[in-house]
């Protein structure tokens, strides 16, 4: 068998083979394309060969690459391999070679690969996020413009009335016209983006069992598809619990246990939608179980304390939906 470890960088790779006793068969650093990994790893059959790299900003362009050509690569987490974070002498072959090693020893802490449907899920539902904050943004910097110029809207958002208020107010100010060209811009944009996303969730079979859950519409439906990829890689509700950062950090020593904050390092986009479906439930007027966890705990522990508690019980919903591929039986 042959090991492969890959550092890969922006423009280039830098790649090393080694045997099942560790001894270097090729070293080299090519740029990256299609041709150069074809020439690089002609001597070594698929069958017989096995890729590793690190998961930075630009592997989805090599393992594509690779996928294409008939290696199946893994995905090493960057924040477990120690060996290479720790390394006292750090250069791009050694970084290939220890991670070589590491394949061949099976030490490989490995990151999640999703498929590439979900990958394009991923990208069109950040796109949604870059173009509601830059629409966000818009709005903000346009009334800070009409504060500078002492200019009170009658109504707090962008509404029909204030829009009118600042129509007749664009010859006096046309940087208003300029803002409000931008910020229609935005919302068309973003228009867009809902269709295409709501479309999405009409056609999947999953989005359609997510949207039986109160407060799951089709674009938090496609949001939770593209976070959470394969359910089957949870083996119980915990572990996408642990995954969406809604489970407190252990450290154990002997004898003592201490419970400490929230997980950090988790899916951000996860939890973001997961609090927001939560609240959703909460504000609902019918009676549902978030809603009455949340009621429950918020006198005793607190809010904050109560919705990650409300947030985490619909995370157990979610699993069992997505597990069991049942629609949401208290909807």
């Amino acid at each position: 068998m042959n090991y492969i470890g890959m550092d890969v960088h922006k423009r280039f790779t830098y790649a090393v083979v080694k045997d099942e006793q560790g001894n270097d068969l090729a070293k080299e650093r090519f740029d990256n394309n299609k041709a150069n990994f074809e020439s690089f790893l002609k001597p070594f059959a698929p069958e017989k060969t096995r890729v590793v790299m690190e998961s930075t900003g630009v592997w989805e362009y090599v393992y594509g690459i690779l996928e294409q050509i008939g290696y199946s690569a893994k995905l090493a987490n960057p924040a477990k391999t120690k060996a290479i974070a720790y390394a006292k002498v750090k250069t791009d072959a050694v970084d290939a070679s220890t991670l070589a090693d590491l394949l061949r020893a099976n030490l490989v802490a490995e990151s999640y690969v999703p498929t590439k449907e979900i990958r394009n899920l991923r990208e069109i539902v950040r796109l949604r996020k870059m173009a509601l904050k830059q629409s966000n943004q818009s709005i903000n910097r346009l009334h800070a413009l009409l504060t500078r110029k002492g200019i009170f809207l009658p109504k707090k958002s962008l509404c029909k009335t204030s829009i009118n208020f600042l129509l007749k107010e664009i010859e006096k100010q046309p940087a208003i016209k300029g803002y409000l060209e931008v910020i229609d811009f935005h919302k068309k944009k973003l228009a867009e983006i809902n269709a295409q996303i709501i479309e999405l969730a009409e056609k999947d079979a999953q989005a359609q069992l997510l949207m039986t859950i109160p407060g799951i519409s089709g674009i938090r439906a496609i949001t939770l598809i593209a976070e959470i990829g394969d359910i089957s890689r949870f083996p119980a509700a915990d572990k996408l619990c642990s995954y969406a950062g809604l489970v407190s950090s252990v450290h154990q020593s002997g004898s003592t246990l201490y419970f400490g904050r929230l997980m950090q390092q988790a899916s951000k986009a996860l939890k973001h939608v997961m609090i927001q479906t939560a609240w959703t439930n909460i504000r609902l007027l019918e009676s549902n179980p978030i809603k009455e966890h949340y009621k429950k705990l918020e006198q005793k522990k607190g809010k904050q304390k109560a919705i990650c508690a409300a947030t985490r019980k619909l995370c157990t919903v979610v699993y069992a939906v997505l597990r069991n591929k049942e629609k949401c039986r208290y909807s």
